[in-house]
């Protein structure tokens, strides 16, 4: 099945990221043979369809900083290849899955020293930033402490 032709309501969900379709049809393929790598990948497909049809509608779709590469979409979709190969697959793969996902971003960031004052700025305006859209879209709860000079 064609990702376009998935049953899903766009409005308020988006697609799962091609690096996470990628990573999926990776593990179908070093779990079965290649006759039944469509079947399984449609059956997680139907099962993404299925989650997103019971899910929150609230999540912001593509305009929410939360739903791109290693996003709540993609997680969703790794629930679903779980859900469809529990059978064959190890929680050990799941979690490489996800760290190949979600970890590249934090990996690209630059140690500094979060102590000088300039850094301790940015970072509290990163998180109040942070912060805003989560309260916009109501998907995640956050808390940021005032700023504090000294």
């Amino acid at each position: 099945m064609r990702d376009s032709e998935l049953q899903i309501d766009r409005n308020c969900h988006v697609l799962y990221s091609t690096p996470c379709k990628k990573e999926i049809l990776a593990k179908i393929a070093l779990h079965y043979p290649e006759a039944e790598w469509e079947t399984v990948w449609e059956k997680v497909q139907r099962q993404y369809a299925v989650f997103l049809s019971d899910w929150r509608t609230d999540l912001g779709g593509k305009k929410n900083f939360h739903n791109g590469v290693g996003g709540t979409y993609d997680c969703i979709a790794i629930m679903c290849y779980y859900d469809v190969c529990r059978d064959v697959t190890t929680f050990r793969e799941i979690e490489e899955m996800e760290e190949k996902l979600i970890l590249p971003t934090f990996r690209k960031l630059k140690f500094v020293d979060c102590n000088k004052p300039f850094w301790r700025k940015l970072m509290y305006k990163a998180f109040v930033r942070a912060k805003s859209g989560c309260d916009k879209w109501h998907d995640y709860e956050m808390t940021v402490a005032p700023y504090e000079k000294n």
